[in-house]
């Protein structure tokens, strides 16, 4: 059976947004990528109507991101509770981590309200 290349990248998009619905926050981050990839080359060439649905995708993706790294850093918290000073760091690295995905997404939000 010969595929063109859009067809291809559907069956491909099809089968990682499986994967992201099945995984849901533990979807492998590559797995997050491609499919934000994959939609950013199938949106090329769509006119300016679409901005809005593509920044919400964005928004999506980066959503996304940031609940799969921050389970992973739940888990990797569980699983280190033997020192406090350990502890400690970790606590500091998460609190730094929140800030700064917090400041991202206000940027995100920012950049939307100022498109409008």
């Amino acid at each position: 059976m010969d595929h063109t290349v859009e067809e291809l990248e559907d069956l491909r998009l099809k089968e990682l947004r499986k994967q992201a619905a099945i995984y849901g926050p533990h979807t492998d981050p590559a797995v997050l990528i491609e499919i934000q990839e994959i939609s950013h080359r199938q949106r090329k060439g769509q006119d300016s109507e679409r901005r809005f649905f593509v920044n919400q995708l964005d928004y999506q993706f980066l959503t996304d991101v940031v609940a799969a790294a921050l389970v992973r850093l739940g888990v990797v918290e569980a699983n280190q509770k033997a020192d406090d000073k350990k502890r400690l760091f970790r606590q500091l690295v998460h609190d730094l981590w929140m800030v700064a995905i917090t400041t991202m997404v206000f940027f995100i939000l920012l950049m939307q309200l100022l498109k409008k």
